[in-house]
């Protein structure tokens, strides 16, 4: 009982409890019993710094804390009472979604239908009539379009910021249909650089195609921007679906686009997004070239070409010489394939983030966890529902890495241990991986020269045992900045090995802050949990917010242009901001 208060207690106040030391007399019998913080005492060093283990390094998740309760039995009535307690902590406490996370708080729960009155005999229902229940709501053909309406416009009253937007044809049956909530917005406002989109087939009873607007938060998970559903896939429909989806974003263009190569696609993209920059996917245009040119090593040398780090002259010596080598000069879709090299290949969009993208991958990730929630046979209402169901999981597994993230200090693993915790104090644990193995990677890069140039030296960097191939970082200390020829950074977000060099090179212990690009921090979403409110970002009462937000920033931009409008709205906000205030009271 004692230790079931603790736990309660540490659950509400966000920590975990333990049981520590028990006193017990000659007979066995438990005489004292103390329950801890689960941060208190220290990990034991044994065996933290061998080097040939197989498991990594867990975080630290002790600091010593002091917090404790202590019980003592009553020998003479039986009765335990607390004789020592505790409750100054050393550590800061968890917010409720991350604190049932923690190993004492977790529990798997068993159960049935039939579990829950007692058995079987005790249903009120028999199988049967469960599937004569899924037959009448799969009968409802003529209101499935009517009915995904309504749920989805039914969203609206818990999400103002619920954005549905659909078509009819000349017999006024549905033709496309797009949506997106609150949550995906406010996503998009803050990893909505990159966005990759593509068309999946046979997921709804009518075989309508459905595209996912998808990107990768800053612990390089797949983000659901969006969801369309159309009738077919000409250059008309893709405009109408891109333009809904940038009026739900407030106008917002994506920094960088990767899709299938799809024709309809790239024109729509071209009209509603020319300032993007467009990806073709990568895996899709090899599996074009074994379709196409049936030749394996073709195949590998074009995947050579296509997304080795050359310069564009290098990368132009080595087509020429795959073409020579095998005899392709005039195949139609060896030309085809060339005229569009600014879209693939990597010389030519080295410097544009793509946040790691090269292809369609992630897109096609999505679309098999989608399977898990749908059938063939499912109505267009059910597909809906289902999809929220996967959207909601998605978002759950995204609480888990925050969790992950926050939770203990992470053991450096490389042998530059001030540069790695310095990367863990603000990378997430997922993208902290990456840039470990950025480090270990720059323990083979050497520092062979350095240019003095007005403002900046430029240091030259080759790989250990690699005369042919060098790179050049610039660095300049006032303000501070470190650029590499490599563009890895700019294309990736993460510092490249050779600019990790050359702060090895420099002694510097910290990562500067221009290394650091925030959509891979653990504040990436602070900037927008700031502008909505200090509750939890996901809540409704930010959504009302946001959507009230929108609304007063239209309102003040147009009762601006005359003092009559100005003097009259300004006179009704006050008056309205008076009733409120008085109901607060």
């Amino acid at each position: 009982m004692a230790y079931l208060f603790y736990y309660w207690f540490a659950k509400v106040n966000g920590f975990a409890a333990r049981k520590s030391k028990i006193l017990r007399n000659i007979k066995g019998e438990k005489l004292q019993q103390t329950f801890v913080c689960f941060k208190e005492g220290f990990r034991d060093n044994r065996g933290l710094n061998i080097q040939n283990r197989k498991r990594k390094q867990t975080p630290e998740t002790r600091c010593g804390c002091e917090a404790k309760l202590r019980v003592h039995i009553d020998s003479r009535c039986g009765l335990w009472y607390i004789t020592y307690f505790v409750d100054d902590h050393n550590h800061s406490f968890l917010e409720d979604k991350y604190c049932r996370m923690l190993a004492s708080h977790r529990d798997m729960i068993y159960g049935s239908l039939a579990d829950h009155p007692g058995g079987y005999e005790r249903l009120s229902f028999c199988k049967k009539d469960i599937y004569n229940q899924i037959g009448r709501q799969r009968r409802l053909q003529g209101l499935d379009s009517k009915c995904a309406l309504e749920f989805l416009n039914g969203l609206k009253r818990s999400d103002p910021l619920m954005y549905v937007g659909h078509t009819v044809d000349e017999e006024n049956r549905l033709q496309h249909l797009f949506w997106c909530d609150g949550m995906m917005q406010m996503e998009y406002e803050v990893f909505g650089d990159v966005l990759a989109f593509d068309a999946t087939y046979g997921k709804n009873k009518y075989l309508c195609p459905v595209v996912v607007f998808s990107g990768v938060n800053h612990h390089n998970h797949t983000i659901v921007f969006g969801s369309a559903i159309v009738s077919n896939e000409t250059v008309e429909t893709y405009i109408w679906v891109l333009g809904q989806f940038v009026e739900a974003m407030k106008g917002k263009s994506p920094m960088s686009i990767i899709t299938d190569g799809d024709v309809a696609m790239k024109n729509a993209i071209r009209k509603v997004f020319p300032n993007s920059q467009h990806r073709l996917c990568a895996w899709h245009l090899l599996r074009n070239a074994t379709t196409n040119i049936k030749k394996p090593a073709f195949t590998k040398d074009l995947r050579k070409c296509m997304l080795g780090e050359y310069e564009i002259g290098e990368f132009r010596k080595k087509w020429s010489e795959m073409l020579n080598k095998f005899e392709l000069h005039d195949h139609p879709w060896v030309i085809d394939l060339f005229e569009k090299r600014k879209m693939w290949c990597t010389a030519y969009i080295r410097g544009a983030f793509f946040g790691g993208f090269r292809a369609t991958s992630r897109c096609e990730g999505l679309h098999s966890e989608l399977k898990k929630y749908i059938h063939p046979k499912i109505n267009l209402t059910e597909f809906v529902q289902q999809f929220y169901r996967l959207v909601s999981y998605m978002r759950y597994r995204e609480v888990e890495a925050d969790f992950a993230s926050i939770h203990g200090d992470p053991v450096p693993e490389t042998d530059y241990h001030n540069l790695e915790l310095s990367g863990a104090k603000c990378y997430t644990k997922e993208i902290l991986k990456l840039f470990r193995d950025q480090l270990h990677s720059s323990s083979l890069m050497r520092v062979i020269g350095c240019k003095q140039t007005f403002g900046c030296c430029i240091y030259i960097v080759r790989k250990y045992e690699m005369i042919d191939k060098q790179w050049h970082v610039s660095y300049q200390s006032t303000p501070c900045d470190l650029k590499c020829s490599c563009l890895r950074m700019e294309s990736v977000g993460i510092p490249c090995d050779h600019i990790l060099a050359v702060l090895v090179h420099l002694n510097l212990s910290e990562l500067p802050k221009c290394l650091v690009l925030k959509r891979w921090t653990k504040v990436a979403k602070d900037e927008v949990k700031g502008n909505v409110s200090r509750h939890r970002w996901d809540s409704e009462k930010d959504a009302r917010y946001l959507s009230l937000m929108e609304y007063f920033k239209e309102l003040s931009t147009l009762a601006c242009e005359t003092y009559d409008d100005y003097v009259d709205k300004r006179d009704k906000v006050v008056n309205e901001l008076a009733e409120i205030r008085g109901k607060k009271l």
